[in-house]
């Protein structure tokens, strides 16, 4: 599900269920030092051609890290990332006016909200509401923005997102790019066509999809369509 673990939910979690969910609840305590991540999937798979090894490698990762989360985005937006080194990808994200230029956040370290919706904004142009149009987008209102869009889970600028809640992310912006629209508001367009929209939250059928679009040219993957029905014969 969306959104950080409730306490029941910690008390019945055991094994691996109960370490992801202290993870995702040490990561979103404004104050607490924030959870690390040592060999993260960008460590592991950090080139071009690695993209689809790299997105698989974040499906089962506690937390996206900084480091993660600027090379996806920055493969989102540019079509690849050039950088070999966190150095390079944060002044990359310097120079795309994501982040401030003091800042300083370690290469492991889960990856605030805020940060990444900023990026977002600015990648899709995204203008938001009335403060958001005054004041550009920042980390509150552009959180705030995407989760209205459904585009990001019900989370707080601080808080972060497990690996494959990412994934999801970048899949959501790659719908929303493709659309031209936000998810909330064609909800009720795409239901009337028949179309169902996978709601933030649901298990997400498009993992495996996203995963193959990601990183690739739009016309490197198409879905196969369903065969036109058979002609019936008249009487």
């Amino acid at each position: 599900m969306w959104g950080p673990p409730m306490r029941s939910e910690l008390r019945a979690a055991t094994g691996p269920a109960l370490a992801v969910a202290l993870a995702l609840a040490g990561a979103t305590v404004v104050g607490c030092e924030r959870s690390r991540v040592e060999d993260s999937a960008v460590d592991r798979f950090p080139r071009a051609a690695q993209e689809l090894d790299f997105l698989d490698a974040l499906l089962t990762q506690v937390v996206v890290t900084n480091d993660d989360a600027l090379h996806g985005l920055i493969t989102f937006a540019d079509g690849a990332d050039l950088s070999s080194t966190y150095e390079g990808r944060v002044e990359i994200a310097k120079g795309k006016r994501w982040i401030p230029a003091d800042w300083s956040r370690p290469a492991d370290e889960s990856a605030q909200v805020g940060w990444m919706a900023v990026a977002a904004c600015r990648v899709l142009e995204i203008k938001g509401g009335l403060t958001m149009r005054l004041t550009g987008p920042t980390p509150r209102y552009a959180t705030k923005e995407l989760v209205f869009m459904d585009v990001l889970p019900l989370r707080t600028e601080n808080q972060s997102l497990s690996g494959k809640e990412f994934v999801d992310f970048l899949n959501r912006l790659n719908r929303f790019q493709r659309g031209g629209r936000a998810l909330a508001l064609a909800r009720e367009q795409e239901s009337q066509s028949g179309e169902g929209v996978i709601p933030a939250g649901a298990p997400n059928q498009l993992l495996d999809q996203s995963s193959v679009e990601f990183g690739l040219p739009n016309n490197a993957f198409s879905v196969p369509q369903p065969k036109a029905p058979a002609p019936t014969e008249q009487p």
